[in-house]
């Protein structure tokens, strides 16, 4: 779609009210995915002389998300030359994920925690910690320590940890240091218990589309508690469904796959977690993070034969899991 096309310069952007709704109208349909009319609004807004890099961002946005990644790219890349839009540098590291470029992913992200971890807010963060996530999966501890040294600061000082990807494997330490009372106790889960519902544990009631869920997963995009909530009560065929229906690598979705095993561990739904970390082992049966946490998902739920042979199957056996398999035996 060219940028020049004189039939988007259309609307009157005369005065500051008339160019708020315009972006106000900008983030309905992106919300309602109508990527085409978002664009037309965006070109309308820069032949009027609003060239700021939200804009751009906002564009480099519609790129990616119909997969073009080389606009998208150039578009992030002059949000961010624009006027150091931190959003937009963070979202060229996502950019280059999204396209299997993890080496410039990688580099983009060092040269962005260059600033301290408080200068980012907690969605920027959460988006940084998925990104790392797949470095962490491609390059080797030392390798990450000589070549990006910032990243690997900020893996050692990411203290602040909960249940996620990247660390379902150390949650029976986690879920020790919470609050009782912020967690659902699994004892008190009875799945044929008529009185469990989503409205005892969501705060509030939402729209939810597993569809829509499942698509910021894999874009790294945050997802909310409720929608986290709303998540619990899917069925894993449902979730499999979705997921297969991604246009996106397999590496990608065995990622996707992970979380949401995640989601449903988190509330000691052991049996689905257990589907959909076996579904990720249809992608790569030997990915030692997957059999980690599918063995671990075992011994939780007691059948600790099953654990015995996933940890088995691990070649690089760290501490933690020579410790498990003793237990097993």
């Amino acid at each position: 779609m060219s940028l020049t096309n004189e039939n988007f310069n259309n609307m009157e952007l005369n005065t500051e009210k008339a160019v708020q709704e315009c972006r106000e109208e900008i983030d309905k349909l992106k919300r309602e995915y109508k990527y085409n009319a978002v664009m037309e609004k965006i070109i309308s807004l820069f032949n009027a002389g609003h060239t700021d890099s939200d804009l751009m961002l906002d564009l480099s946005q519609i790129y990616y998300n119909i997969q073009d990644y080389e606009r998208a790219e150039k578009w992030a890349i002059n949000a961010f030359t624009k006027d150091g839009n931190l959003d937009a540098h963070i979202f060229l590291a996502k950019i280059y994920s999204a396209d299997d470029k993890i080496e410039k992913m990688a580099e983009i992200l060092n040269l962005i925690l260059i600033n301290s971890k408080d200068e980012f807010t907690s969605e920027q963060s959460k988006i940084i910690d998925d990104l790392l996530f797949y470095i962490e999966l491609s390059y080797e501890e030392d390798e990450i320590k000589n070549k990006f040294p910032n990243i690997a600061k900020w893996i050692n000082m990411d203290d602040d940890i909960g249940i996620s990807p990247r660390n379902i494997v150390q949650a029976d330490e986690i879920i020790e240091d919470l609050n009782e009372e912020s967690i659902i106790q699994p004892e008190l889960i009875d799945e044929n218990d008529s009185v469990f519902s989503t409205s005892d544990i969501c705060s509030n009631k939402v729209v939810f589309d597993l569809k829509t869920v499942v698509v910021k997963s894999a874009e790294g995009t945050a997802i909310n508690e409720d929608e986290i909530c709303q998540l619990q009560t899917c069925k894993p065929a449902d979730i499999i469904t979705e997921i297969e229906n991604l246009k996106i690598s397999l590496h990608k979705k065995l990622l996707v796959y992970n979380f949401m095993a995640s989601v449903y561990y988190k509330i000691a739904k052991f049996d689905e977690a257990i589907v959909l970390l076996k579904t990720a082992l249809s992608i790569d049966d030997e990915n030692e993070f997957i059999l980690k946490n599918l063995g671990f998902v075992f011994y939780k739920k007691g059948e600790l034969e099953n654990a015995k042979i996933v940890f088995m199957a691990i070649t690089n056996k760290d501490f933690m899991i020579c410790e498990l398999l003793e237990k097993c035996i």
